[in-house]
């Protein structure tokens, strides 16, 4: 007796006289399926994991805690940002592209709205950064230098969050995928 693994949780079995038969198996995690629910926790760490292990780095600085707890605490903040990437773009796939001329109308719709989403919240973020800023030099009268390690922090974050930021819009927006029994 043979035993095949097809997608979708069917474990189908060949016997000796060739015969298929399906039989429901272990079933497979599949990310096409996975509920709002469950999409907005993850978009909202992948987003927030990068920014948080500069944060932990830069307050690790200012405290006693041994390097043997902050490498790895590093590593599963910078981890949560590149697996919750690789599960919003296995969900979103291409749909999150400007180019995509085969996307029906539906699909246009929630990709631009989910854009939009994206735009105000970069927008929302820079205007409270610069407004802090301001607020700081300019109210405390605390002049704000700007390091080589800050600016570097800056723009590796910068340059990873704003690709995934669509994503995570589309994935946060996109409604529950319609059930097969539906």
């Amino acid at each position: 007796m043979y035993t095949y693994n097809i997608p979708y949780g069917y474990l189908y079995t060949r016997t000796e006289n060739h015969v298929m038969t399906g039989q429901v198996g272990p079933t497979r995690f599949n990310v096409d399926r996975l509920s709002q629910r469950s999409r907005r926790p993850i978009a909202a760490v992948t987003l927030l994991g990068l920014p948080a292990m500069y944060a932990w780095s830069s307050i690790w600085r200012s405290t006693s805690v041994p390097v043997i707890v902050w490498g790895p605490v590093s590593f599963l903040l910078i981890g949560l940002t590149i697996a919750g990437g690789f599960v919003l773009y296995r969900f979103v796939r291409h749909r999150a592209e400007l180019a995509r001329p085969d996307l029906d109308e539906r699909q246009r719709q929630l990709r631009d709205h989910a854009y939009v989403a994206s735009y105000g919240v970069l927008a929302t973020v820079v205007v409270a950064l610069v407004g802090t800023v301001a607020v700081i030099v300019m109210v405390f009268g605390h002049p704000i230098v700007l390091d080589g390690e800050l600016v570097s922090a800056i723009g590796i974050c910068i340059g990873t969050l704003i690709p995934l930021l669509p994503m995570a819009a589309l994935a946060w927006v996109e409604p529950d995928p319609l059930s097969d029994d539906a």
